[in-house]
């Protein structure tokens, strides 16, 4: 699978590469980003570099098409703003993930940068069905998920996420390439 960039025209994904290292170092200091996802706390320089070493465009995630990351950025300014990835499975599905920074929030560029990569997915990876998973209480993550057409189930799954050695209660929902909005 070739490494791919996509924009709406307002919002860029690209591919990860060396020179967002700081960026997403400064970006996993925020304590949502530390609280809502499974980043290393504390963060340090030294987990960007690995993170951008075994996500870039030459990584086994795009080279397998098993693990498809983007850095989400702006047309107008292509700094390190977040990240949306695809782990497909081997049955035509996915689990998506995704994270902005503090300085891109309240905008709906999430919202953008997220149809954007379920849309690929659909379309160009062949993917029947993407999921997508919250701890109980991110409603940041919820909206944005809601606001792509994904369909969250009513309930939680008791203790089945993990973050960091620790269980919390999740929040499951999907999302069929009719239901893209």
């Amino acid at each position: 699978m070739e490494p791919v960039e996509l924009t709406d025209g307002v919002v860029v994904l690209r591919p990860l590469t060396l020179d967002d290292v700081d960026s997403v170092t400064e970006a996993c200091q925020d304590p949502a980003t530390q609280r809502w996802t499974t980043v290393p706390v504390p963060y340090t320089r030294e987990h960007s570099v690995d993170f951008a070493t075994n996500h870039s465009a030459n990584s086994a995630g795009w080279v397998g098409g098993k693990n498809p990351l983007w850095v989400v950025c702006l047309v107008s300014d292509r700094r390190y703003g977040g990240a949306v990835d695809l782990r497909v499975d081997d049955e035509g599905g996915a689990e998506v993930g995704y994270a902005l920074a503090p300085w891109l929030r309240g905008r709906g560029h999430m919202q953008r940068a997220l149809r954007l990569a379920c849309r690929w997915g659909f379309e160009e990876a062949g993917l029947a069905r993407i999921v997508w998973y919250a701890h109980v209480g991110n409603t940041a993550s919820r909206r944005t998920a809601t606001a792509v057409g994904f369909q969250i189930l009513d309930g939680h799954l008791r203790q089945a996420l993990v973050a960091r050695g620790e269980r919390y209660d999740g929040r499951v929902g999907d999302l069929l390439p009719g239901d893209l909005t």
